[in-house]
């Protein structure tokens, strides 16, 4: 059967008249066959293709995702439905619009397996609509909602959501876990949270809608994945069949991992962060960091999705280093963080009606950013990191180019380097044009990699951005580096003038007192002008996440940019002016 030919023969007659049954039906019927021909098509070839090659790539061009039958149905069939049914009500047409209703409902089931939003709106389906969790905040969930429909399709890899708090960012997180488990039941989702709590929540939220005598339509979706097993002391579940791995388990990010948790459906993380008080506490922030980096994220199967929730405490919670990580390793990665108010308008992004009445409004709002310090107001409902003691180089409050200056070179090309002390240090190089008493940013060595890798890097960066001279720190191993550079240099057939510096007075004064000129006469490239994850990327971020007060794990970039910055002021403050005279 031509099924393509034949849907688009019975959806003219669907459009002519909507309230006729029998054409209606029959197209659903037909999408449905053509849909089940194809699966069954798929799983054989699929099946064929892993005895003779191990594979289980795609099969053909259609994926469940984009066939032309469930494209019918969500892009033709159902706004006629949901056009029709409206009529319907309107005219007071009460059993044409029960037969509709009907219909509307076997097409969210139809596409619910494979598409999250069909999935939210039928497993609530029925329900009064001020009672139910998706449909009354659908227009700003939806973008939350499509990126975790990449995630599900594979086009994710990881996926981090904040907004804020009741705003329905664990609700989302609790049925797309159940969607997980009900499309694998035998495969293991894990979530981890921060406290007992908010993990029996979780594992509490998941269960009510497995409950076979509630109003929720799981298991008209997914009739297959029946719940066989609940351990509520472990907060565990399996559907279909018991496993050694639950289908999905909740845990407490303090709680022992070993051999106990694996995630194959998917990892997700849900407020990691206990509160305000433990994301003031670096050290606490690393070493709750360490036990995600180090044991959680390890519990993931190669190619298993993450997703974390939250909100944006601090520039250095779990939330910010798996972002960071996400660029670093070159993952398929989003982030969407939507602030309660509007930077620009200053009116909310979260209204919606409950119980009859507006929440969430403007109003309500503003009201809460006049009560809060702006700390919290900041963090917990804006999505900004708001670091108690101060940013030192707010990225707002920093001079930013796209070209240089036009119809003139530089008055000299200058560079000064901060070599790695430890292990854990960076060699950090940053590179300037000057003009006039104005300095702008053009390039930098940025790495933790080992002298062998950074001397030849340095020398190269010198070379291409055509410098004319540099200064080196000379403590610890300093001289040495810069001696090896001069000499990779000369190799090179560059001719750089290279001196070596060493520094007596304390680090975080020397930057203190450097940063109202990094502030006020420094310019950096912007960021659309270089890729994240690049080493001028990476020194941005340090910069521009060091604070006055409290230990910071890294701040090579800042004491670079200061080392840079004095040299720089004793050059300009040492030039004579000639000028003529006035008498």
């Amino acid at each position: 059967m031509n099924y393509s030919k034949t849907a688009s023969e019975i959806l003219k007659h669907v459009k002519k008249d909507p309230f006729d049954d029998q054409p209606r039906q029959d197209y659903f019927e037909l999408c449905r066959a053509w849909f089940a021909e194809w699966e069954a098509a798929s799983r054989k070839k699929m099946f064929h293709q892993y005895q003779i090659t191990g594979a289980t790539n795609k099969v053909g061009k259609y994926t469940e995702f984009n066939h032309p039958a469930q494209l019918h149905n969500r892009k033709d069939f159902r706004p006629l439905l949901t056009t029709a049914l409206q009529r319907a009500v309107e005219n007071r047409d009460w059993a044409a619009a029960e037969r509709l209703d009907s219909m509307l409902f076997k097409s969210l089931l139809f596409g619910a397996p494979h598409f999250f939003e069909d999935y939210l709106n039928a497993v609530e389906y029925g329900k009064p609509y001020d009672k139910r969790f998706y449909a009354p905040r659908q227009h700003y969930l939806h973008r939350y909602t499509q990126a975790y429909q990449e995630v599900l399709e594979g086009k994710l890899h990881f996926l981090s959501v904040s907004m804020p708090k009741r705003a329905g960012k664990s609700q989302m997180g609790i049925n797309f876990v159940n969607m997980l488990s009900g499309r694998k039941p035998n495969h293991s989702t894990l979530m981890e949270g921060t406290g007992d709590d908010l993990v029996q929540s979780f594992y509490k939220g998941c269960l009510e809608y497995l409950d076979a005598e509630s109003e929720y339509h799981f298991y008209d979706i997914f009739p297959n994945a029946k719940l066989v097993q609940t351990y509520a002391d472990r907060k565990t579940f399996n559907l279909d069949k018991k496993s050694r791995f639950p289908t999905v388990m909740c845990r407490s990010i303090d709680a022992r991992q070993v051999g106990l948790s694996e995630a194959t459906n998917l990892l997700y993380l849900d407020d990691c962060v206990e509160g305000r008080e433990e994301a003031k506490n670096r050290q606490r922030l690393d070493d709750k960091w360490e036990v995600i980096s180090g044991d959680i994220i390890g519990r993931a199967i190669e190619g298993t999705p993450i997703v974390i929730c939250g909100t944006r405490y601090s520039l250095y919670d779990p939330i910010g280093r798996l972002q960071e990580t996400a660029r670093k390793s070159g993952w398929k990665w989003k982030a969407i963080e939507t602030p309660a108010l509007d930077p620009v308008t200053d009116e909310t992004n979260f209204e919606y009606m409950r119980d009859g009445k507006p929440v969430f409004t403007t109003a309500f709002f503003r009201e809460q950013r006049e009560i809060l310090c702006a700390e919290q107001w900041e963090s917990e409902f804006q999505q900004q990191p708001f670091e108690a003691k101060g940013l030192l180089f707010n990225k707002d409050e920093l001079n930013y180019f796209f070209e240089l200056p036009v119809g003139r070179e530089p008055d000299t090309i200058f560079a000064a380097c901060d070599t790695a002390d430890k292990g854990a240090d960076f060699t950090s190089m940053p590179i300037v044009a000057i003009y006039d008493q104005e300095a702008y940013l053009i390039d930098v060595v940025f790495d933790d990699a080992p002298p062998t890798v950074t001397k030849p890097e340095c020398a190269k960066a010198l070379r291409d951005n055509h410098v004319a001279s540099a200064v080196f720190e000379s403590n610890n191993a300093g001289s040495y580096f810069a001696r090896d550079v001069e000499q990779l240099l000369k190799g090179m057939g560059y001719t750089c003038s290279i001196r070596t510096k060493r520094t007596i007075s304390n680090k975080e004064t020397r930057i203190e007192f450097a940063s109202d000129n990094i502030i006020k006469k420094f310019y950096f490239r912007h960021p659309s002008t270089y890729k994240a994850g690049s080493q001028y990327d990476q020194f941005f971020k340090q910069l521009t996440t060091y604070v006055r007060q409290g230990k910071v794990p890294h701040d090579d970039a800042p004491d670079s940019l200061a080392m840079l910055e004095n040299e720089i002021r004793m050059r300009i403050g040492s030039q004579i002016e000639v000028v003529n005279r006035t008498f």
